[in-house]
């Protein structure tokens, strides 16, 4: 009589199934995956040259807007051509691991719950969520305050990779006054502080940094990446809930973006877990940070992982071992990354920070 069998090495293993359950987690559930491309109209910018290549530093050249005023009529135009001024934005990356180990073969015994496969997935979800708060904090440009993440509160940067504050240019404050000082927790996040915000970003076309958007369909989209505090006090404005209800929305077709939240006046909402929240140093109020995502925002580079797979959002590789004769086995992750925020002369690229109190 047939029956099953299970031959060594089979793809019904346990290290098949861990190597499944790693990459699921690790890569197509970061959170900026469907963000994350390899060209610069990606929002986030995957840089594969040190996949093949040795070193661990990458130099991103980008160009500033001209500002000349061009010639008219018959206006010599040779002697006369504007000289593009290059930027610099330097990025490093390092090694990052974590792992699992099960006790040993009558623990397994033991246990109704697969232990290995339970193992292999928290490795797979530890990586996920780390690699999801990095970007978040970078993009912040501060750890902020909140606690229960992978991420503690005493991280001040990974591979050498600063925290760059964002520039005043690029930043709004909640409240009449404008200001960090002025802001108080009842200066919510609502719909129209993003009108505020879009003023300030379409005027940046004035400036030498202006914030480029991509396009899905030939139609350009704007992710707002806001904390789930932020989203809570948007769903109690009466215009946001009235636009939500009367309006369609587009940004959710677009299959780019898919998991936005709804849309106010061009805007695709979304909501980050991992949205930075941090203590202001003039009031002292506790406060959320949001940010608007142009193009080139932030920069991703990964390093050359043996047997690595790659979902889009990450570049992880999965590593199982055994100990102590054989009675222990061990599941890890591991990647070789570094991520930061864009910027050119000191400011911000591609990255919009609104900062709003909120409802406790």
């Amino acid at each position: 009589m047939a029956g099953i069998v299970v031959a060594n090495g089979s793809g019904l293993s346990p290290t098949w199934v861990m190597e499944k359950v790693l990459a699921h987690y690790a890569e197509r559930e970061n959170w900026y995956s469907r963000f994350v491309g390899e060209g610069p109209d990606s929002i986030i910018q995957k840089i594969t040259k040190l996949e093949k290549n040795a070193g661990d530093t990458v130099k991103v050249t980008i160009f500033a807007k001209l500002g000349g005023a061009g010639q008219d009529g018959d206006g010599v135009l040779e002697t006369n051509e504007e000289a593009p001024v290059p930027y610099q934005d330097t990025l490093v990356i390092n090694q990052k691991r974590h792992a699992v180990r099960v006790n040993g073969k009558m623990s397994v015994q033991r246990s109704a719950v697969p232990l290995y496969t339970e193992a292999s997935m928290l490795v797979g979800m530890w990586a996920r969520d780390w690699m999801s708060e990095l970007m978040s904090i970078y993009l912040a440009g501060r750890r902020g305050t909140r606690t229960l993440t992978v991420i503690p509160t005493s991280f001040s940067s990974f591979a050498s990779n600063t925290l760059d504050t964002p520039d005043s240019t690029h930043t709004l404050w909640a409240g009449s006054a404008g200001t960090e000082a002025g802001m108080v927790a009842g200066d919510t996040f609502t719909s129209a502080l993003i009108d505020k915000a879009d003023r300030q970003i379409n005027l940046l076309i004035n400036s030498g940094v202006p914030m480029r958007f991509p396009k899905v369909n030939g139609e350009e989209v704007r992710p707002l990446k806001i904390t789930p505090e932020q989203w809570y006090d948007l769903q109690q404005d009466p215009a946001w809930v009235a636009a939500q209800q009367y309006a369609g929305d587009r940004g959710a077709k677009n299959p780019l973006f898919t998991g936005s939240k709804g849309k106010w006046k061009g805007y695709d909402i979304f909501v980050d877990p991992a949205g930075v929240q941090f203590t202001t140093s003039g009031g002292g109020i506790t406060a959320c940070c949001a940010q608007v995502l142009a193009c080139q925002a932030g920069l991703l580079a990964f390093g050359g992982v043996e047997d690595a797979t790659d979902g889009g959002g990450g570049k992880w590789g999965a590593v199982k071992e055994t100990f102590d004769y054989g009675n222990q086995t061990g599941f890890a992750a591991r990647t070789i990354t570094g991520f930061k925020k864009t910027r050119i002369n000191s400011l911000d690229h591609g990255v919009f920070t609104i900062n709003t109190g909120y409802t406790s």
